[in-house]
């Protein structure tokens, strides 16, 4: 006998550890999402889960908890359910919904947790090319017992539904807002956003549908990739119905805009499921279900007076504000009271003290509760931010390169400013003293300006880089040509380009074109000729080069160094400036004379001896040629 009630011990104890472990009592709501994933045909799955966090159990190194550490979803074609393919969702993390009456969360024990689960599939466009579309589907069990609107909650299952169109149609599925912390005070106008958005632009559509139980029970507590015709709903307890899922002198409805709204008359926990389907061009594409609870209370008619939000202490209905310069909302402080901002109808996470720093656009309130007791809260009225005009600020300049002594003018918004605006100038982070729209400049450096709205705080702010540009070019001081011969100037030029352009000058004996960059000339006189080069920025360097004219020389045939006092030298006539290097050698092709310039002209010896009579090579070299011949020496 004693061994028969150790048996029943053991398998109630089992039986209790299954239940903790396989009960899904602590979700109280939900929904799917599914986005493309960058390319090729994946998409991420999220699914969420609120959960009520007194009935979740965390799982220890020693025990185990209700907290699943992972999800399978199955994906199924519309037209005929036909199972396609399953995927696992893992456990990412989990987030704090605040709720705005935080006394009254206390009192009643509402402690709500959002649980994050993700996974990535690929469905192949080949495949997945129905043009009904195809639905994701997570089965659990078992709903928590305390709901009150449907029958038999604690062996209802539930479902998370999500339809989504032929993958050949590029689409992202809706997602609802993050749901406020919220209960309903009885016999009291309430209403919560419960609205999505769709990163495509479609067009939404919201309606109340009754909750899927689904096929799971407390036998079979997770669902299976078995096609099914389709989901058993719930079972609404008597006197509830889709059109009073939460009943009242106003029952439960969802607006088109996605909010709900209910003036209840009875207490108690209940489920509805919201419903967002996805149009496009008419066409419905889409849907996603949200489950999704509410409590309804007996609030103590205590209220605390409306607040008033208030900007430098005034109250304000509209600001107008700058992103880079956001603004303080404020309302009255007290230790009596609590706190929760939001943004759009939407709790804003950590917004609770007296003061907010507003960054985002949109309509502001604040909700005002009792700290120490659990009452009414009141909202207050709200305000709407909107971000001010950008203020323009751009520098334009006729030229973005600096010549050498050149100066150009920066203009700020051409050079004028809007009433109540003011400018501010700096060159490599170097403030100007310039308050002015327009600086002028004849140094380079990167400017930058920016423009203040005494009004808004706002600002703009622009970059100009303006550049340095040093252009040199050399030509030699004089060059001297044989009469009736040419010659080439050719320029030195710094740096390099092969973009500049070039003007000769004058035209006088100029042979090539004007704009040659090395030119060629055959003066009849002496000329100066001038050159310009210029930049394509417009930069120029000049330069000038004199071309004196010199007679031909006259090279003579041979010569007598007899000393006689008559053609005693190898002479050149003419030969003054022109001649570069002049070398003669004897029939052995041996250096016998050698002479840069023409100082002095040959007398007939070698190393201060007289040589034999005979014929000489000579080179003779000049800046425009080299001329060889012999010259003939006699006694």
């Amino acid at each position: 006998m004693a061994r028969g009630v150790l048996r029943i011990f053991l398998l109630l104890t089992l039986l209790i550890s299954f239940s903790s472990t396989v009960c899904a009592n602590h979700i109280v709501g939900g929904e799917l999402k599914m986005s493309p994933r960058g390319g090729g045909n994946k998409f991420k799955i999220t699914l969420i889960q609120f959960w009520d966090k007194n009935h979740l159990i965390e799982s220890t190194p020693t025990s185990s908890g209700n907290r699943d550490d992972y999800a399978d979803l199955y994906i199924y074609r519309k037209r005929d359910n036909a199972y396609m393919t399953g995927l696992r969702v893992n456990y990412i993390n989990s987030e704090t919904i605040s709720y705005q009456n935080k006394a009254c969360a206390v009192v009643r024990s509402l402690n709500t947790s959002k649980g994050i689960y993700e996974g990535d599939v690929t469905l192949d466009p080949q495949i997945y090319n129905d043009p009904d579309g195809y639905y994701v589907a997570w089965e659990r069990c078992c709903r928590n017992a305390d709901i009150n609107n449907i029958v038999a909650p604690g062996d209802n299952g539930m479902v998370f539904y999500l339809e989504f169109p032929p993958v050949t149609i590029a689409d992202s599925a809706p997602e609802f807002y993050a749901p406020n912390g919220q209960y309903i005070c009885i016999n009291r106008p309430f209403s919560m956003t419960m609205s999505a958005t769709d990163a495509d632009g479609d067009e939404l559509r919201y309606s109340l549908v009754t909750p899927f139980r689904g096929t799971t029970d407390p036998q079979q507590p997770f669902g299976t990739k078995t096609s099914k015709s389709s989901y058993p709903t719930i079972t609404w307890e008597t006197g509830i119905s889709l059109a009073s899922v939460i009943p009242g002198s106003s029952p439960l409805k969802v607006s088109n805009t996605g909010i709900l709204s209910v003036t209840a008359n009875h207490l108690g926990l209940y489920v509805f499921t919201v419903q967002c389907e996805e149009y496009r061009a008419g066409k419905r594409i889409g849907v996603v279900r949200r489950d999704f609870q509410l409590l309804v209370i007996d609030c103590n008619d205590d209220q605390p007076e409306q607040p008033v939000i208030t900007m430098q202490a005034s109250p304000v209905q509209e600001v107008t504000f700058c992103p880079a310069s956001p603004v303080q909302l404020e309302t009255e402080s007290s230790s009596d009271w609590s706190y929760q901002w939001q943004l759009n109808g939407l709790n804003i996470p950590g917004a609770t003290n007296a003061t907010i720093t507003v960054t985002d656009s949109g309509s502001y309130s604040v909700v005002k509760s009792y700290t120490k007791k659990c009452s009414r809260d009141t909202s207050s009225q709200v305000v709407i931010a909107h971000y001010a005009a950008p203020i323009e600020a751009v520098i334009s300049s006729a030229k973005d390169t600096l010549c050498q002594n050149e100066s150009v003018n920066l203009l700020a918004n051409g050079g004028t400013l809007k009433p109540g605006e003011s400018i501010s100038w700096t060159r490599d982070n170097v403030a100007l003293e310039e308050k002015a729209a327009s600086l002028t400049i004849s140094t380079a450096g990167t400017y930058y300006i920016e423009i203040k709205n005494g009004t808004t705080g706002c600002a703009g702010r622009d970059t100009l880089r303006i550049e340095q540009e040093t252009l040199t070019v050399t030509l030699p001081a004089k060059k001297g040509i044989i009469e009736t011969s040419k010659t080439t100037l050719t320029p030195l030029v710094t740096p390099p380009n092969p973009s500049y352009s070039y003007a000769w000058s004058p035209p006088d004996g100029l042979v090539s074109n004007a704009d040659a960059q090395a030119a060629t000339v055959s003066p009849t006189q002496d000329t100066e000729y001038h050159l310009t080069v210029t930049s394509p920025n417009g930069c120029t360097a000049e330069a000038s080069t004199l071309v004196f004219v010199i007679d031909k020389m006259h090279i003579p045939n041979s010569f007598s160094p007899n000393n006689d006092g008559h053609n005693d030298t190898f002479q050149i006539y003419n030969a003054k400036d022109q001649i570069v290097e002049m070398r003669i050698y004897n029939r052995w092709g041996e250096l016998i004379f050698y002479s840069p310039g023409y100082e002095k002209p040959w007398d007939g010896t070698y190393k201060n001896e007289p040589v034999p009579a005979g014929s000489y090579p000579y080179i003779i070299k000049t800046e425009e040629s080299e001329m060889n011949g012999t010259i003939l020496l006699l006694k």
